[in-house]
């Protein structure tokens, strides 16, 4: 099994939020079932929560967290549905990078971990998504 791991989860953990301690002692859960993954948006967004790179890295794998690349199905996917949500009148308040984590986790995933349940769940609807409860 993998869970993906959204941005959220990971910055709430970097930055010693209130959820960040709930949702260490759900990754440490689920590390015991599932491989827990990220992909580059994810790698992105989180790198400039820390001083450098190599200490990025170094937290990744302390959290037991590996890297899985975008495959080009899951780009794609996010593609299609960021256009119906923009001819939807969707804002340019969500970014295509909204999308490719949500589709990354979709089709290269079993499962999402993500404090964004309502838009994973919106257009993600087959998605199973996990909170720290």
């Amino acid at each position: 099994m993998r869970t993906a791991l959204d941005s959220s989860v990971i910055l709430s953990i970097y930055k010693s939020e209130p959820r960040g301690r709930l949702w260490m002692e759900k990754l440490i859960a689920l590390r015991q079932r599932s491989r827990l993954v990220v992909c580059e948006i994810v790698v992105a967004e989180t790198r400039p929560a820390l001083s450098s790179d190599d200490l990025h890295r170094q937290q990744m794998e302390a959290l037991g967290v590996e890297f899985l690349p975008l495959s080009f199905e899951a780009a794609c996917r996010a593609g299609e549905i960021h256009k119906f949500y923009r001819e939807s009148g969707g804002s340019r308040s969500r970014l295509l990078a909204d999308f490719l984590i949500g589709a990354h986790a979709e089709k290269q995933a079993d499962q999402l971990a993500t404090d964004d349940q309502g838009f994973m769940r919106k257009y993600f609807s087959t998605l199973s998504l996990v909170d720290f409860r």
